[in-house]
Parts: structure tokens; sequence; C-alpha cells
């Protein structure tokens, strides 16, 4: 099976081994990001302002859809995510409403285990919106912004490389 995403409609199709294709995601999903090992592909949806979405996981071999991270109680929910390893995986979890939470904090999700460790523990000051990782030294360079003002109005570029 392979994914392929539509990037006019967002939607995510699935084509099958026959060459059949059928929508596997419609909810305004991010693109699909396929593990080192290319068995597996991790999205979030919906992806959009101020909607609650839910990391999946969806197994290339298998077809099966599993929910790895959704909303908690406090609203915070995945904002981007990316492969560490082919068993691991580097996601920005942050408050789902609001203007001031663009990002979040990094955390690492175990798939097989499904256990969530948080990695950085910046307060709402720091908003982590993007990361790059090294597979092979499991190093991440963090991007994203540090608000300057006690109103979290304006902001300045922040960046940090940290060990996963």
């Amino acid at each position: 099976m392979k994914l392929e995403y539509d990037y006019d409609e967002q939607i995510i199709y699935l084509e099958k081994t026959d060459g059949a294709k059928e929508i596997l995601e419609d909810n305004f999903p991010s693109e699909p990001i396929i593990s080192p090992d290319k068995t597996r592909a991790v999205y979030i949806t919906p992806l959009e302002w101020e909607t609650l979405g839910s990391l999946y996981l969806f197994d290339l071999l298998s077809g099966e859809r599993i929910l790895l991270i959704g909303p908690d109680e406090s609203s915070n929910i995945p904002k981007g995510a990316k492969w560490i390893d082919n068993h691991t995986l580097a996601v920005i979890i942050g408050y789902g409403h609001g203007t001031i939470a663009i990002g979040g904090n990094v955390f690492t999700c175990n798939i097989e285990t499904r256990e969530v460790i948080q990695v950085t523990n910046y307060d709402s000051r720091v908003q982590i919106t993007g990361l790059n990782i090294d597979q092979n030294t499991k190093k991440a360079e963090l991007e994203g912004i540090r608000y300057v003002d006690e109103n979290l109005s304006e902001f300045e570029k922040f960046s940090q490389e940290i060990q996963l």
C-alpha cells in the first residue's frame, strides 16, 4: 500500500496493491510522514486553526489505522511529528486554542507502547513550531519563537539543539 497526499484538496489517498485508490482521510489532514523503513506513516487530522486534532499511525503493510495521541483534558493537541527511528516519534504538543499558543513543547512517543515522554518543558513564552532530526545522532534542531514582551505580542526567533 502507498499513500498519496493531495495538497490542493487536503486529502490522503490510499493506493492499494491492485492500483485502486480510496480516500483514507479527508478532514484536513497533514501530509503523511513515512517511517524510515517505509512501513508506517503518521499524520494529524484535522490540522486546522483552533481545531482539536489527533495524531494517527497508519500501517502500510496491514492497513491498520491507530490513534496515537488525541486532545487531552486541557485541550493540548499534537501540532507536528517527525520520525526519530522506526519505533519512535518526536511530537510537538501544545494548547489547541488561541493565537499565542502557535506551537508547544517536544515529546517522544513510542509507537509500540504508546508511551509519551515530555522532552522540553518551556513555559508559554517559548513555542516550538518545527523540528529537524538527525536520525543517526538522535539530535533535534528545534525552531520556534520566544515572546519578548509582557503582552505576548512581540517575539523573536528561537532555536536550540537537543538530544532525544
